[in-house]
């Protein structure tokens, strides 16, 4: 009977520290995960902060080299674990002529005098409205409106910016064969043929208080502004403007 009065306490104390140890268990496990939240939720917030910072900078980059009627478009590539923490993020591209188009490289300064600096990726796409050809276009041919049709594409993407007016296209020959669709650059144009090689144009040279005309001949042909070469009898040369059929000014 004393044996058992013994063994009795002991199973209930053993019973009670099974339920402690248990409770204190999933208070440890409860902590852990609160803790872990906090430093997930800090690290995105983080994220979010520095993803908004690069987004407004890049957005006032981008507006200053587009037109009113391009819609910008940033993707900003989230930082990675190693990107640490920053605080008051300033934004700045790392080279004076990177241009807000395409893929770009970010620098941001972090802390309150920007003494660390960490970098992250970004893409800009500049949706613009453009001039393309609704069918080829030989070159040569004489552009006419109908002949054009407008298509709406990521003008960051390409090297020189396409013609976008009806107005400065219409009335140029094209100098080589265009396919339907493509984007026109002013390159792949010209103004129609006014001065032949070989034609006698009349030369205006100006300056202060004087104006002289003279006769050469074009050594070149070329359209309404462009350069071309002129040739005084048989041995002086000089390059001029066209500024009409037969007229040209001397370029100073």
């Amino acid at each position: 009977m004393f044996i058992m009065a013994i063994n009795q306490p002991l199973r209930g104390n053993k019973k009670l520290m099974q339920a402690i140890v248990k409770k204190l268990f999933f208070i440890l496990i409860g902590g852990a995960f609160i803790c872990t939240s906090m430093v997930v939720n800090a690290a995105f917030a983080n994220t979010q902060e520095i993803t908004r910072a690069v987004q407004n900078f890049l957005y006032q980059q981008a507006s200053r080299s587009t037109s009113a009627n391009s819609e910008i478009a940033i993707e900003v590539f989230a930082p990675s674990a190693q990107f640490g923490a920053c605080e008051n993020p300033e934004p700045f591209f790392p080279s004076a002529n990177q241009e807000a188009a395409g893929r770009v490289s970010v620098g941001v300064r972090c802390g309150k005098n920007g003494e660390q600096v960490r970098y992250v990726q970004a893409q800009i796409s500049l949706l613009s409205r453009y001039l393309v050809p609704v069918d080829d276009i030989r070159s040569g041919t004489l552009i006419t409106a109908a002949m054009l049709t407008s298509a709406k594409g990521d003008t960051g993407r390409m090297r020189n910016q396409p013609i976008t007016r009806f107005e400065d296209l219409v009335g140029l020959v094209v100098r080589r064969n265009l396919r339907a669709g493509q984007p026109i650059y002013e390159q792949m144009v010209q103004a129609p043929e006014i001065i032949a090689r070989g034609d006698t144009v009349r030369i205006l040279a100006q300056g202060t208080g004087f104006q002289i005309e003279r006769e050469g001949t074009a050594v070149d042909s070329g359209g309404l502004n462009d350069t071309i070469r002129i040739r005084i009898g048989n041995r002086e040369m000089l390059e001029a403007k066209i500024i009409g059929p037969g007229r040209v000014v001397v370029i100073n």
